[in-house]
């Protein structure tokens, strides 16, 4: 059974590394990111995210053509809501 979780376990892992990762390029007062050259608005809080962590989008365009994002970032796993933005 200990070896069918660690299987599981690691699929897992494996999955979520495999989507496209993306690394916060700046962070301003948990209400602002720049990932991929976009501004990102925090709807709240983005708690905890730090220049350099990985993210990934789960929804929203990283590219910043859509009206709301949901990062999760991958060293903390708390998730942020955002409002999305045009590139710099």
């Amino acid at each position: 059974m200990k070896r069918l979780t660690l299987c599981i376990l690691l699929l897992i892992s494996t999955i979520v590394h495999a989507e496209d990762t993306y690394k916060v390029e700046s962070s301003a007062n948990d209400e602002f990111l720049i990932i991929n050259g976009v501004n990102f608005a925090a709807k709240s809080f983005c708690h905890d995210f730090q220049l350099g962590d990985e993210v990934v989008f789960m929804s929203g365009d990283p590219d910043g053509s859509c009206t709301e994002a949901l990062i999760v970032n991958l060293r903390t796993n708390q998730t942020c809501n955002t409002w999305c933005s045009t590139p710099y």
